[in-house]
């Protein structure tokens, strides 16, 4: 059971126009669509790369990304497109395509080098009701840190004697994404990221940002940490689940004894590990009824705890909330860190355990840090534009190899590989 609940100054004018259309009415999509007997559509489409360094595996890795996304809003698309007008002349024109569709079954009909670039071309089908777009290698398992969750009010969690929630809710999610494809969960559940709950997940910078996410990221090897707060263990009726002399009486007169509901309340915030970006933020609440003695020892998640109407409601919500994170990382794309550079060789920070196979491109990213007005630091990811061929890989760590050496790249420990 769910229920949920920039400035110019004065002398700019500003006109912004959002025009949401398909892209066949804008006759972007340059290839013929069939419609296919599964219902997917059959689409051609053309990717395009500049070689750089010489190394034409990286453009070939780029040009058949951009086929793939070009075939992708083929069948799904919304193209915005916004202007800044300044005493009548333009300057700002800002268009921005975003497609919801999946591109399976791909076929490379012909690829190669032009000149300076590279080109491939392809037929896939495509399907335009998934919840993410294609990615390259969302096959991989992103690992997530799932911390304890804070109270705002414990004793609340008296009743039942559920005080290890905070702990044990963590531990919940962990088993909940155990059978999930696409995460490799951990726990740490005795790590939490607030000093209090009120600040949960308030204490971030003015980029929205939550340092102590990435802090907590690096120390567990994870890219996304999982963190929450537990608004609310509390019954509505506090007495109502207090036996009193009278029960019996009343109840054989027909009148019973009010219901003993109890809520739960809880938020769940999902952080971006190598930047401090907020992914994903929800509220989830329910009731049930709780019939369990005053000073029943229950515990949180126990199989006594479920056997419950109120257990039963909660797990209700709680895999719930399991499947939403899921959907919610399996769009984004998968990011390690680089341990450590030695001419064109980088170790990456993780390895079987997350799906890396010998063979597999990895694009490579170098990282900054910067500082904003108030002093708040922020980290900026730059596209070399160059991929990583991996080579070796162990339980937990691989070696993949650059067309070029890294001292050209200036890599360096912490950098990133990337896979859509």
């Amino acid at each position: 059971m769910l229920r949920t609940k920039h400035s110019l100054s004065t002398a700019l004018r500003w006109f912004v126009a959002t025009v949401i259309f398909s892209v066949a009415s804008l006759g972007l999509a340059q290839a013929e669509s069939a419609p296919a007997n599964d219902g997917l559509v059959l689409v051609d489409a053309v990717g395009e790369a500049e070689i750089q360094f010489g190394d034409t595996d990286s453009a070939r890795i780029r040009a058949l990304r951009k086929a793939i996304e070009a075939a992708s809003v083929q069948v799904s698309a919304q193209v915005h497109s916004t202007q800044v007008m300044e005493n009548g002349n333009l300057t700002v024109d800002y268009l921005r395509v975003n497609s919801a569709a999946r591109v399976t079954d791909i076929h490379i009909m012909s690829e190669g080098r032009q000149g300076n670039v590279y080109q491939v071309s392809i037929t896939a089908r495509v399907s335009s009701n998934e919840v993410c777009a294609n990615v390259m290698a969302n096959h991989y398992r992103k690992t997530v840190a799932v911390t304890g969750f804070q109270m705002d009010h414990p004793e609340q969690s008296t009743m039942g004697h559920l005080g290890s929630v905070d702990r044990e809710l963590a531990a919940y999610f962990v088993n909940g994404f155990g059978g999930m494809a696409g995460i490799r969960a951990l726990n740490a559940n005795t790590m939490t990221l607030y000093p209090n709950s009120d600040a949960a997940p308030t204490q971030l910078s003015p980029r929205m940002t939550l340092t102590s996410a990435v802090d907590a990221a690096k120390n567990l090897g994870a890219q996304f940490v999982i963190s929450g707060a537990i608004r609310e263990l509390a019954m509505e009726d506090p007495h109502a689940n207090q036996p009193r002399v009278w029960d019996g009486v009343l109840s054989r007169v027909g009148i019973e004894r009010p219901e003993r509901t109890r809520h739960f309340v809880f938020d769940i915030f999902v952080h971006d590990g190598y930047s401090g970006a907020l992914v994903f933020q929800s509220r989830y609440s329910t009731y049930g009824e709780w019939n369990e003695p005053r000073n029943a020892r229950v515990g949180f998640a126990t199989g006594r705890f479920f056997s419950t109407d109120y257990g039963q409601e909660v797990k209700l919500l709680l895999d719930q909330a399991v499947e939403d994170i899921q959907k919610t990382i399996q769009c984004q794309p998968f990011m390690a860190a680089i341990s450590q550079v030695n001419g064109q060789r980088i170790f990456v920070d993780t390895g079987a355990s997350s799906g890396l196979r010998p063979g597999d491109f990895l694009s490579v990213y170098r990282t900054s840090q910067h500082f904003d007005r108030q002093g708040d630091t922020f980290w900026q990811l730059s596209d070399t534009r160059l991929v990583a061929e991996v080579k070796q890989v162990q339980p937990h760590f691989a070696i993949a190899e650059l067309a070029i050496g890294s001292e050209r790249l200036n890599l360096q420990m912490d950098d990133l590989v990337m896979a859509w």
